[in-house]
């Protein structure tokens, strides 16, 4: 049986913290009130057994006696996650404790309830076994009073078998992985509270709340268990109330009911008077009470809270209420400091809640666990839509598949929604996320038909990412899926045209292609045209900061769990990598290095969404990620102490119902060509008239172009403004600033961007020649259009004569010969340009990418992938003349959108010109992704010099290629690459000092 709702006070007790954290515990010896509803906490301290060895069982330590007499036993407070006290630990373990019950209790139908233990847990109650339970997230119950001893001492026992999720062991045939489980944390024994519950022998069982906006009624659906042997006359009440007003009923009906033994269930429609819908801007609530009387007088009275609310999806648009809405979600990975899976303190869970709002989000989107009971009731006052999620890890091998793989997933998923459908906050169930296995995409549409059975009122999402077969999306009341286009894209930072013209197409025809303006080419085919499209992976990732979280760490944490421990490790590893890699000469100081991180990632997020936003097609995203994470630890936009990261304010700034998105095209200017200024406004509210000023501003303060227009911002995507930008006169950095102010001149909406203009497309120093290695043809067309001369590489050439070689791959006999003759040319004192040393893989993929053959570059390196994905990779440029008139000393910001490398070079030895530093994903194997967090910092090139022999090769894995001749930045480093090469000086024609990462214009802090 299952525990779904909470008596009133109880309610009360979980919104102040009082019933999910130890510290505040009743003792050992609760005095319950009277009432026809009794509620007494088992919170506080317990004791308990390891069992490493699983003996327990066998030698009975269930038994008081048997317990009490082993030495080795300790304390542990309920509710925890016994790693806080025992480190990394993964087995079974015996819980213990004693406590009385009054004799008033006596004759009264009594249940100890466990709102969670993990995984399975054996339950005992003076010596006599009571039952079991699998599944470690949601609550069961048993009933005792049979076995209780009244105004006397009772021991109650469990023997708990916790997750295996990263050690090799079998444990009662369970294996690792064999049950699902939330990657974050252990989270074993009995995480969540325990309490004893007495009735009269008829008691509310389950009640389930179904709201219906069509007619403003709720359907009460109750559950109601007799627990005598004959049949009983009861009389059933059930009222509702608003939570503001809990004296005052304002719709009631009485029911005479015959209970036959057993479970009976009845249903009652309510109308509500003067509905007030909950949603995130008014979050109102009501309360539904059933009271059941019989001739011996109320024998049970319990409560749940419900809000009147419905999210849809109508005419290819979310509606909450009836009204159209935009989601904007946060991932949600529900790790904390200290209490792993559960919040540090009810600040702490308000905190992160509020800071989500403050951001701009009106969903969460949870990470493979139901969240804590007291979260959600903070979500459900606060105002935040949440998305039921279940630990069900889908990807690589995880859970195993086992023949009771089925029955496990079912067993979650009924869990899971008999707990929490009556809460306002829950609006959407996920089932799975990013199915790779043929054994779970069979299970999604069985699954999300158990989700149907359970709860008709909210959308169903089979499968997040679509993975398996694509998304499909079941509508309230609805048995038949809606195909859906659900999206999971991480393009990497800074953010280029091309990436953002990709979020610009989700869902769109090539004729719709086409009439934006764009080449076929950028068509994606993560969606199909004309369907509903939510982003619901989007994000970049940083650092926190390292510094200030291992202070607070060890002056509160505990350096037994996992956080405490691989943030430590993770800054020393960071420090030991820019020490090795030269690049601490630019980060001494590792505080700066998350901070500078954090910059990007601020910039990178916010382009992402203003791109999505500016889609039509697209009905939301949920970014990746609110807060911090074990393995994806790098995501947060806050981080695990719940304090903004620099990330936080350029989220915040996109996610306004009001936005300007500014473009200026392209973003790194030929003086000669011009740009494109347009804005495009995002209005989630009602329609405003305002003046839009446009200006652009010289790095020294000089206005340099203006343009004001009466314009409307209207509700929803519109145009307001095009106009040429005459660059001619232009040379350095610029920044362009739009905004919308009202007829009294507020600032309704502002936005800026960052440009560089350079003033020739040749700045080569002097008259110099190189040779090449072009057999893609792709470097000769360019140095002719620029005017450099060059030769072909033979085994003749000169060893004064760079040779650059444009792609590093050998497709014939011919060209591995000539490629032969080029190491000769190296040993012998000569300099090989590799400009593209990484191969990519199908369609010049950044995710793919290899190591050129031996006959290619005979030097041993490793690829690794570097665009970051929820982690941030910094792209470091030292002071070098390769990179004069650029920004150096700093990572690569926006300037270099288009060139930055997401495959870098590793294990090479020489000298970074470029590095790229990062951390691994996960520790150890593919299969590692969870609670032991990230593997150590790393450091690659991505444009360096390895010498061999007399000579030397230049190595690149940056995007010069593809680039030259459309970006002045691309041009900017081959022509100073030749000119460094060539024993010239390179030329810096750039009039202003570039800028670095840290001073381009990105949100801050207000």
């Amino acid at each position: 049986m299952q525990r779904h709702l909470i008596a009133l006070s109880e309610i009360l007790l979980v919104v102040l913290g009082w019933h999910a954290f130890p510290a505040l515990a009743q003792d050992s010896s609760p005095q319950p009130q009277s009432s026809p509803h009794e509620s007494v906490s088992l919170d506080g301290a317990w004791e308990i057994l390891f069992d490493p060895d699983n003996q327990g069982r066998r030698q009975q330590w269930h038994q008081q006696a048997v317990f009490m007499a082993q030495e080795d036993r300790r304390e542990i407070v309920v509710p925890s996650c016994w790693e806080e006290i025992e480190k990394d630990y993964e087995g079974v373990g015996f819980y213990a404790r004693h406590f009385t019950v009054p004799k008033a209790w006596e004759g009264k139908t009594v249940r100890v309830q466990f709102d969670a233990v993990n995984y399975i847990a054996e339950v005992y109650v003076n010596d006599h076994v009571v039952g079991r339970h699998e599944g470690g997230y949601g609550p069961c119950e048993f009933r005792i009073d049979d076995l209780l001893k009244y105004d006397e001492q009772n021991f109650v026992s469990l023997r708990v078998i916790g997750p295996i999720v990263a050690q090799n062991k079998v444990i009662d045939g369970i294996g690792w992985s064999d049950m699902p489980h939330w990657r974050g944390a252990i989270a074993g024994g009995i995480w969540q509270s325990v309490r004893l519950v007495a009735t009269g022998t008829a008691f509310v069982d389950d009640l389930f709340l179904e709201p219906r906006l069509a007619d403003d009624t709720v359907t009460v659906h109750a559950t109601i268990e007799n627990a005598e042997q004959v049949g009983r006359e009861t009389q059933i009440t059930v009222s509702i109330r608003s939570e503001e007003q809990l004296q005052k009923v304002i719709a009631e009906q009485t029911t005479t009911l015959k209970l036959v033994p057993g479970k009976n269930e009845k249903s009652w429609t309510i109308s509500i008077p003067n509905t007030r819908y909950w949603s995130p801007d008014d979050p109102h609530l009501y309360v539904a009470t059933i009271r059941i009387a019989a001739c011996d007088g109320v024998v049970d009275v319990e409560e749940a809270r419900f809000g009147m609310r419905e999210l849809t999806i109508r005419n290819n648009k979310f509606e909450l209420n009836g009204k159209p809405i935009y989601i904007k979600a946060a991932f949600f990975e529900g790790l904390y400091p200290t209490k792993l899976a559960l919040p540090d303190s009810p600040e702490m869970a308000r905190r992160e809640i509020q800071l989500a709002k403050e951001c701009g989000f009106n969903m969460i989107r949870p990470w493979r666990k139901p969240p804590p009971p007291m979260w959600l009731d903070l979500c459900d006052e606060m105002g935040v839509m949440v998305v039921g999620g279940l630990p069900i890890e889908c990807m690589r091998r995880w859970p195993t598949v086992t023949p009771q793989l089925r029955d496990r997933i079912e067993n979650e998923v009924q869990s899971a929604l008999l707990r929490d459908r009556n809460r306002a906050c829950i609006v959407q169930w996920e089932i799975f996320n990013e199915i790779g296995r043929q054994d779970l995409e069979r299970l999604k549409h069985s699954t999300s038909m158990l989700a149907r059975r359970l709860d008709p009122t909210r959308l169903i999402l089979d499968e997040s990412g679509g993975f398996a077969g694509g998304a499909n999306i079941y509508l309230p009341k609805q048995f038949e899926p809606e195909v859906f286009n659900d999206v999971h894209n991480y393009p990497g930072a800074p953010l280029n045209d091309v990436s953002y013209d990709k979020f610009l197409t989700l869902s769109k025809t090539a004729e719709e292609i086409e009439a934006m303006g764009l080449p076929a080419g950028r068509f994606s085919s993560k969606t199909t045209p004309g369907r509903l499209t939510v982003v619901s992976e989007i994000g970049y990732g940083s650092l926190p900061d390292l510094v200030d979280n291992n202070q607070r760490f060890a002056k509160d944490g505990n350096p037994l769990v996992p956080p405490y421990r691989y943030h430590k490790e993770l800054a020393q590893s960071f420090r030991d990598v820019l020490s090795e890699s030269g690049l601490d000469s630019i980060y001494p100081n590792l505080q700066q290095f998350c901070l500078d991180q954090q910059v990007i990632h601020s910039q990178g997020n916010k382009r992402m969404l203003e791109a999505i936003r500016s889609n039509s097609s697209t009905g939301g995203y949920a970014v990746h990620a609110l807060t911090g994470g074990d393995w994806v630890l790098g995501a947060g936009l806050i981080d695990l102490f719940r304090n903004p990261k620099g990330s936080f304010w350029g989220t915040k700034e996109a996610n306004q119902p009001q936005y300007l998105a500014l473009r200026v095209r392209p973003r790194n200017i030929y003086a000669s060509q011009g740009a494109t200024i347009s804005v495009t406004g995002i209005n989630d509210l009602a329609g405003v008239a305002g003046r839009l000023k446009v200006d652009v501003i010289s790095e020294e303060g000089t206005l340099v172009f203006q343009e004001e227009q009466d314009v409307e911002l209207v509700a929803g995507i519109a145009p307001i403004f095009e106009m040429q930008l005459h660059t001619e006169a232009m040379s350095g950095s610029y920044t362009a600033v739009v905004k919308l102010l009202d007829d009294e001149g507020a600032v309704v909406a502002q936005n800026s961007v960052s440009i560089d203009v350079f003033a020739s497309k040749q700045p080569v120093s002097r008259n110099v020649g190189v040779a090449v290695f072009d057999n893609n043809n792709l470097l000769r067309p360019f140095l002719k259009e620029s005017g450099i001369s060059f030769i072909e590489f033979d085994a003749k050439t000169p060893k004064s004569l760079p040779v650059f070689v444009s792609r590093a791959f050998a497709g014939s006999e011919k060209v591995k010969k000539r490629f032969a003759e080029l190491h000769q040319f190296v040993s012998d004192g000569g300099t090989a340009v590799y400009l593209e040393t990484v191969q990519r893989g199908p369609q010049n993929s950044f995710w793919g990418g290899s190591a050129p053959a031996k006959e290619v570059l005979p030097i041993d390196l490793n690829i690794q992938h570097a665009m970051g994905l929820w982690v941030g990779v910094s792209h470091i440029v030292t002071d070098h003349p390769v990179f004069a008139g650029l920004p150096t000393q700093c990572m690569m910001g926006q300037v270099y959108e288009n060139v930055w490398s997401p495959q870098t070079l590793r294990a090479t030895g020489g000298q970074l010109i470029v590095g790229s530093v990062s951390h691994g994903w996960f520790q150890g194997n593919s299969d590692a992704q969870n609670y032991l967090g990230p593997s150590p910092a790393w450091y690659g090139m991505d444009m360096g010099v390895v010498s061999r022999g007399r000579g030397r090769y230049v190595l690149s894995s940056l995007r010069l290629l593809e680039n030259l001749g459309t970006d002045p930045v691309a041009d900017k480093i081959l022509f100073n690459l030749i000119d460094w090469t060539t024993g010239g000086e390179p030329v810096d024609r750039t009039p202003t000092s570039p800028r670095s990462p840290s001073q381009t214009p990105s949100p801050t802090k207000p």
